[in-house]
């Protein structure tokens, strides 16, 4: 299943160009992108996905407490994202019911598992124990080399905007681990409000 490619954060894409995450020359690939941008005073964008592992189901809230509104309440906070989407996300819209629709079944040993995950380990704003995937998208970088039009608003006239100094031609890289700490903030949260604090204690499982 497309969806169970990758069950850890990392740069899925830069610059509409896709990279196979277990592939030894993404890394370089990606490196050549940036640099290329770089180049030519530009930046570039990507997409970065997350995996929640290991998360109980039954957490979250059908409504505004829900799994997805509470993540993307959080990765919205970060600069730069312009975008998240749950399991298959936007590939919902080409799908039917049939397709996208996640069969539950239990295991030898008793564990309730989706055969797919196109939902993201969510239904309904709470967990089902699959899991949780999404992906972030992250602009590309608005302070660039290259001349862009602008207004000069203390004359009230158009100008040219050039800036000078180092500025990062791509930040998908950088966003990694920010996205990746308030994914771990918000189900913190989560756990807490649901189970307690109490298992934080010293002496206790």
């Amino acid at each position: 299943d497309r969806n169970f490619e990758n069950y850890s954060d990392d740069i899925k894409s830069l610059a509409s160009s896709p990279f196979p995450v277990l592939d030894q020359n993404a890394a370089l690939l990606m490196k050549d992108a940036i640099s290329a941008a770089k180049a030519e005073g530009d930046s570039i964008g990507g997409i970065l996905q997350t995996a929640i592992i290991n998360l109980p189901a039954g957490l979250g809230e059908p409504w505004f407490d829900s799994m997805e509104s509470l993540i993307s309440h959080a990765v919205f906070s970060v600069g730069g994202v312009k975008g998240i989407e749950f399991g298959a996300g936007f590939g919902f819209a080409n799908m039917k019911g049939s397709q996208a629709n996640d069969s539950f079944r239990v295991d030898d040993t008793g564990n309730i598992y989706t055969q797919t995950n196109n939902n993201g380990g969510i239904n309904g704003g709470i967990t089902n124990g699959m899991p949780v995937v999404f992906n972030t998208v992250i602009k590309p970088t608005s302070s660039i080399y290259k001349p862009q039009q602008t207004v000069d608003f203390i004359k009230g006239e158009n100008t040219d905007l050039e800036i000078k100094g180092r500025h990062d031609p791509c930040i998908v890289h950088r966003a990694r681990v920010v996205i990746d700490s308030l994914a771990a903030f918000v189900i913190c949260d989560i756990l807490c409000g649901r189970y307690g604090t109490d298992f934080l204690a010293d002496g206790r499982e």
